[in-house]
C-alpha cells in the first residue's frame, strides 16, 4: 500500500530534517547580522546621534531577546517550519490572523531579499563598474535560487560560512576601532564623548522612536530559528542553548560595534563610502582591510538575500499546509525541498531590478522601510502565542511535560515585548515618511484581508462541490 502510495505522488509534502546544530547556531547568530548593521547603521546615526543610535540598539536588542525566548518555548513545544504563522493558527481563534501575519512575513522577506539584492550588487558594481547593477541582483538570484533547489543542508552549510564571515568581520572592527581610540587618546589625551554640537539627542529623545524601524530591522531575521526548528534533527535538546547565548552574543556584538564607530565616527560625518565601517578601516590607514570589509558587507547581503528565501519559502509552505495558500506550495521533491514555492518566489524578487530605472541607494532604503514594520508585528504575534500556550498549560489543557523550554518572567515578558513593537509602529507614522508608511501598510492589509475572504469563499466552494 504505501508502495502504491509512493508511485502515485512521488513528491511527498513533509521537509526532511537535514540541518545539524552547528547550522542552527550560526543561521540564529548570522540571520540577524545583516546589511542592517554594515549599512542601514549610517541613517540612525546621522538622525538620533551617537547616543540615541546606542540606546535604539539597546531598547530594540531587548526586545529581540524577549521575544527569542517566547519563540524558544514554542519552538522547543512545537517544531514547525512555519514557525509563529502555525502557531497564530494554533492560538488565535479566527485564522484570518495567521493568514494575514503569514502572508505579510512572506511579502516581507521577498522584499527584503530584494532590497539585500540590491545592496549586494551595488558593492559589486563598485569593483566592476561596467557591469549594471540590476544584472549583478540577476546572477545573485540566480546562484542562491539554484543552492537552495538542491537541499535543505546546502542553504544550512552556505549560511554557516557567510555568517562566521559577518561574525570575525565584527569582532576585527571592535579590535581596529578600539585601537584607533587609544590611538586619538595617546595624541590628545582628550576622551571621546558621544556629545555632539548640537547636545546629547540632536533631533531630541523622541526622535529615537521614530528610527526604531531601521534599527529593529537590523535584528529583524533572528526569528528564523523558528522555522529552521522544523527541519533541525533534535531541536528540543539544542535550542535552549542556542536561543539564550546567541541572543546575548548579538546583543553584545551589535552595541561594542556601535560603542566603537560612535566614539571614533563624528557625528555629521560626509564621506563616500558604502559604510561607516568602511571608512573606520581607512581611517585607520588599513586600506586593505577596507576592500575586505566591502567583501564582507557583500557576504552580509548575499547571506541576508539566502535566508530570505529559506524563510519565505518554508512559509509559503507551511501556509499551504495549512490551507491559507494554494496547495501545490505545499508539495516537495525528493530531497524535501519546495521547488514550486523556491521559484515562485525568485520571479517576485526580481523588483530588485528596478534598481535600473531607480537609483539604487534609494530602492534599497524603500524596500528596507517597507519591510521592518511587518517584523514588528511578527514578534506581537510570536509572544502572544507563547503567552496562549502558557496560560493553556496552567489551565491544565496542554501537559506541563510539553513545556521543554520555560521562558521566564511570565507573563510580563511577553507584554512588554507585545506593547514595546506596538508604540515602535506606531512612533514610525509619526516621522518622515510617516503617513506614506501608514498609507502603504493600510492598502496591503486590505489587500491581504480582501484575499482571505475571496480564498475563503473558493474553499468553500470546492468543499461543496465535492460533497
Amino acid at each position: 500500500m504505501a508502495t502504491s502510495e509512493s508511485q502515485e505522488n512521488p513528491y511527498p509534502s513533509s521537509l526532511k530534517k537535514n540541518l545539524k546544530n552547528r547550522h542552527l547556531l550560526m543561521i540564529s547568530l548570522g540571520g540577524s547580522i545583516g546589511t542592517g548593521l554594515f549599512i542601514g547603521i549610517a541613517s540612525p546615526l546621522s538622525t538620533v546621534g551617537p547616543l540615541g543610535t546606542i540606546i535604539a540598539y539597546l531598547m530594540a536588542g531587548s526586545i529581540m531577546l524577549s521575544t527569542m525566548l517566547c519563540l524558544g518555548e514554542l519552538s522547543c513545544a512545537f517544531p514547525h517550519a512555519g514557525s509563529f504563522q502555525h502557531y497564530a493558527l494554533m492560538f488565535i481563534p479566527n485564522p484570518i490572523w495567521s493568514y494575514t501575519i503569514g502572508w505579510l512575513y512572506w511579502l516581507s522577506w521577498v522584499l527584503s531579499m530584494a532590497a539585500d539584492l540590491t545592496a549586494a550588487s551595488m558593492i559589486a558594481h563598485q569593483t566592476f563598474p561596467s557591469i549594471p547593477i540590476y544584472l549583478f541582483s540577476l546572477l545573485i538570484l540566480i546562484v542562491l535560487t539554484s543552492v537552495h533547489l538542491t537541499s535543505v543542508r546546502a542553504f544550512g552549510e552556505s549560511e554557516y560560512w557567510f555568517s562566521t564571515i559577518k561574525v570575525l568581520a565584527i569582532i576585527a572592527f571592535i579590535g581596529v576601532g578600539i585601537y584607533l581610540l587609544n590611538h586619538q587618546y595617546t595624541q590628545t589625551h582628550i576622551l571621546p564623548t558621544f556629545k555632539t554640537e548640537k547636545g546629547w539627542f540632536p533631533n531630541g529623545f523622541l526622535a529615537i522612536l521614530v528610527c526604531m524601524t531601521i534599527v529593529t530591522y537590523s535584528f529583524q531575521g533572528v526569528e528564523l530559528i523558528g522555522s529552521a526548528a522544523g527541519e533541525s534533527q533534535s531541536p528540543q535538546s539544542v535550542l535552549p542553548k542556542i536561543i539564550t547565548g546567541v541572543a546575548f552574543r548579538i546583543i553584545l556584538f551589535y552595541v561594542l560595534a556601535i560603542v566603537v564607530l560612535a566614539l571614533v565616527y563624528p557625528y555629521g560625518t560626509e564621506h563616500n563610502e558604502i559604510s561607516p565601517f568602511v571608512w573606520v578601516f581607512n581611517r585607520a590607514g588599513i586600506t586593505f582591510a577596507s576592500y575586505m570589509m566591502l567583501f564582507v558587507i557583500f557576504c552580509a547581503a548575499i547571506s541576508a538575500a539566502n535566508s530570505a528565501i529559506y524563510a519565505s519559502s518554508r512559509m509559503l509552505w507551511s501556509m499551504a499546509q495549512d490551507n491559507l495558500a494554494p496547495k501545490y506550495f505545499s508539495e516537495v521533491n525528493r530531497r524535501g525541498v519546495p521547488t514550486k514555492g523556491i521559484l515562485f518566489i525568485a520571479i517576485i524578487a526580481l523588483v530588485s531590478l528596478f534598481s535600473k530605472y531607480i537609483a539604487a541607494e534609494k530602492l534599497y532604503i524603500y524596500l528596507v522601510a517597507g519591510t521592518g514594520q511587518v517584523g514588528c508585528f511578527a514578534w506581537i504575534i510570536i509572544a502572544w502565542c507563547q503567552y496562549q500556550f502558557r496560560k493553556r498549560v496552567n489551565n491544565g489543557k496542554y501537559p506541563k511535560e510539553m513545556i521543554k523550554f520555560k521562558s521566564p518572567l511570565f507573563p510580563w515578558l511577553a507584554g512588554i515585548s507585545i506593547i514595546v513593537n506596538i508604540v515602535i509602529i506606531i512612533g514610525v507614522w509619526f516621522g518622515d515618511s510617516g503617513h506614506f508608511i501608514l498609507l502603504s501598510e493600510v492598502v496591503l492589509v486590505i489587500i491581504i484581508l480582501v484575499s482571505y475572504f475571496f480564498y475563503k469563499k473558493r474553499n468553500s466552494l470546492i468543499i461543496n462541490t465535492l460533497d
